[in-house]
C-alpha cells in the first residue's frame, strides 16, 4: 500500500537492536519454546489457494497473535507467500500488524469506535487514518463518526451484515440503509460487505444454507449500488476447505493456515501441516516411594516406586489444570503421563517406565503430527474444547521461535506497554 512508513530491513520487517531477524539468535531463550515451522505455514497457505478459484484473494485472520504462533513471525511469512488481505479483531492488532511491517490491507473486525470518551475516539480515529486500516461497519453511528473526520482520502469501510449468526452486523433488512449512507459521505469508501457463518464447521448444514442464501439474497438486492471490486466475503477455515459456493471475491481462513481444522471430519483429504511445536525440558528428575503425593490437592499418589520429573509449564502458560491425570508429552524414549495436578508454573510427568532421564531432556508438550495424543487435536479433546483454545491459551513465558527455510524477515514481538505507546503516538 502507497505511503506506508518503511520499516526495520530492506524488506519492509522490524529488526531488533542487533539487526536480527528473529529472536532465535537471543542469548538466553525461555524454558518454553514454541517452534513455529515457517515452511508448514507456506504450505498451507498453498493448500488452501488450491482449493479456491484463480482470483480469489486469501485474507489470513491474524487475531490473537496469530491464533498464539506469534504475530511477528507469522505476518512477514505470509506476505512474502502473497497473502492479500489481514484480518485482526482489534486496532491495537491492527497497528501491531503495521509495525512488524504489513503493508497489504488490513481489516479491523470489531466495531473499534464504540467507545465513550470523545479524546479516546480521536485516538482511534488518528491510528486509523495513519495506518490505513480498513473497518468493519456494523451500525450507523459509526459512519457519523467517521464522516466528521478530517482526511485526506476516503478510508476504507466493509458492511458487515449477520446473515444468521447473532452476532455483530446489521440485519439484511437494514443494510441498504447502511451502504447508502457510506456511499453518501465523501470521507468514506465502500471496498467490500461480508458476513460470517455460525455453524460452517457442523456436519448438519440447515444454518450453512440459510447463512449462504441469505447472504446471496442481500448481495441481489444491492447490487445495483455495489461498487466494482468490491471485496464480497463469507468463507471462514470451515467453508473455505468444504464449500466453494462461499467463497465469492476473498475466504478468510484462521486455523487452516495454521494447519489445524476446527473439526475432524473436515480433515479428510487435505494435506494440512500444522504450524507449531511446544517443547520445554526436564527440570527435576527424582525417584518417589510407593505411597507419595504428587502435586496440591494430593490428586495423585504413588501406587508403586516412581521416577518422577518436573516440567516447567503451567496453567499460566496455557496448560490447563483439566489435563492433570489424563494428558502425556513426548520424551526422546517415548510417552510419559502427566501426573498430579498441574500447577501455575510447573507439571510432573512420570518416567518409571522409560530409560533413565537426564535434566535438559526435551519434552515435546504439544507435537506438531496431528496423530499424537499431545497433538492440539488431542489435547482439545480431553479440555473438552476446540484447536482454536488450545492455541490461544499459550501465554507470554513462551517463547515463539521460527524454523524452516521460509523464516524471512521475521520481527522481534512487542509487549503490551510498546502496543499501548504504539496507538499513542499516532497523533
Amino acid at each position: 500500500m502507497r505511503g506506508l512508513p518503511a520499516l526495520g530491513s530492506p524488506t519492509g520487517f522490524a529488526t531488533d537492536r542487533g539487526g536480527r531477524l528473529n529472536n532465535l539468535n537471543s542469548p538466553m531463550h525461555s524454558d518454553l519454546i514454541a517452534r513455529i515451522n515457517t515452511d508448514h505455514l507456506v504450505h498451507n497457505c498453498r493448500v488452501i489457494r488450491g482449493l479456491c478459484r484463480p482470483g480469489t484473494r486469501i485474507c489470513a485472520v491474524l487475531k490473537a497473535d496469530a491464533y498464539g504462533h506469534g504475530l511477528s513471525l507469522v505476518a512477514p511469512v505470509l506476505q512474502e507467500a502473497g497473502v492479500e488481505f489481514a484480518a485482526v479483531a482489534t486496532l491495537l492488532e491492527a497497528v501491531e500488524l503495521r509495525t512488524v511491517g504489513w503493508r497489504r490491507p488490513i481489516l479491523v473486525l470489531g466495531n473499534v469506535l464504540a467507545v465513550t470518551d470523545p479524546r479516546e475516539r480521536r485516538e482511534r480515529l488518528r491510528a486509523i487514518i495513519r495506518h490505513q486500516l480498513t473497518l468493519s461497519i456494523t451500525d450507523y453511528e459509526a459512519i457519523k463518526t467517521l464522516s466528521r473526520m478530517d482526511v485526506r482520502s476516503p478510508v476504507e469501510v466493509h458492511i458487515k451484515v449477520d446473515t444468521g449468526m447473532g452476532r455483530m452486523g446489521v440485519l439484511p433488512d437494514q443494510a441498504l440503509f447502511l451502504v447508502q449512507a457510506v456511499l453518501a459521505s465523501p470521507k468514506l469508501r465502500l471496498s467490500g460487505i461480508y458476513s460470517h457463518f455460525a455453524t460452517a464447521d457442523f456436519e448438519l448444514r440447515d444454518l450453512v444454507d440459510h447463512q449462504l442464501a441469505t447472504f446471496n439474497a442481500t448481495l441481489s438486492r444491492l447490487a445495483p449500488l455495489l461498487p466494482p471490486n468490491l471485496a464480497r466475503h463469507l468463507a471462514n477455515t470451515a467453508a473455505t476447505l468444504t464449500l466453494p459456493a462461499a467463497h465469492f471475491d476473498m475466504v478468510r481462513p484462521g486455523l487452516a493456515m495454521y494447519g489445524l481444522v476446527p473439526a475432524e471430519h473436515l480433515g479428510a483429504n487435505l494435506t494440512l501441516k500444522p504450524v507449531l511445536r511446544l517443547v520445554s525440558h526436564l527440570t527435576a528428575v527424582k525417584d518417589l516411594p510407593a505411597g507419595h503425593c504428587v502435586g496440591y490437592g494430593q490428586a495423585f499418589t504413588t501406587r508403586r516406586p516412581t521416577r518422577l520429573g518436573i516440567v516447567p509449564i503451567g496453567y499460566y502458560d496455557g496448560y490447563v489444570r483439566s489435563l492433570s491425570n489424563r494428558a502425556v508429552v513426548g520424551t526422546p524414549d517415548g510417552d510419559a503421563p502427566v501426573i498430579g495436578r498441574v500447577s501455575m508454573d510447573q507439571m510432573a510427568v512420570d518416567l518409571t517406565d522409560l530409560p533413565p532421564q537426564r535434566l535438559g531432556t526435551e519434552i515435546v508438550i504439544i507435537d506438531d503430527r496431528v496423530d499424537r495424543p499431545n497433538s492440539v487435536p488431542a489435547l482439545a479433546r480431553l479440555m473438552n474444547t476446540i484447536p482454536y483454545e488450545v492455541l490461544c491459551l499459550l501465554g507470554q513465558r513462551i517463547q515463539r521461535i521460527a524454523v524452516g527455510s521460509s523464516c524471512g524477515a521475521t520481527a522481534p514481538p512487542l509487549d503490551p506497554r510498546q502496543k499501548q505507546a504504539l496507538l499513542a503516538a499516532t497523533d
